[in-house]
C-alpha cells in the first residue's frame, strides 16, 4: 500500500486535535493572558487540510503536486501545533515534574 492511503487517517486525527486543542488553548490563553498563539494551530489543521486536498486530486485527476511538498507541509504544521501546545500548556508539565519531586 502507498503511504498516501494512511495518510488519510493521520489527516482527519491531526486536524481534529488541533482544533480541539485551539479550543482549549483559547481558553487558556484567556485565562493567562496570553497572546492568541492559539490561531496558528487553526493554520496549521488548514495547511493540514489543504494537503490533503491536494493529495485527493493529485491522486484522483492527475493533478501534478509534488507528495514531498504536501509531506513537508504536512511536518511543518505539526512541528508549529507542537511549539504552539508546549507555549500554552509549559506550566502543565512543570506543575507535574515539581509535584513529583
Amino acid at each position: 500500500m502507498d503511504i498516501q492511503h494512511y495518510l488519510v487517517v493521520y489527516d482527519f486525527s491531526a486536524i481534529v486535535i488541533m482544533v480541539l486543542l485551539a479550543y482549549l488553548s483559547k481558553g487558556m490563553g484567556e485565562a493567562l493572558k496570553i497572546p492568541p498563539y492559539f490561531r496558528l494551530l487553526y493554520g496549521s489543521a488548514g495547511a493540514v487540510a489543504v494537503c490533503f486536498i491536494l493529495d485527493t486530486i493529485h491522486r484522483n485527476a492527475n493533478f501534478p503536486v509534488s507528495d514531498t511538498l504536501t509531506l513537508a507541509v504536512r511536518l511543518i504544521a505539526g512541528a508549529l501545533a507542537l511549539v504552539v501546545c508546549l507555549r500554552y500548556w509549559q506550566w502543565l508539565f512543570s506543575e507535574f515534574l515539581t509535584s513529583k519531586g
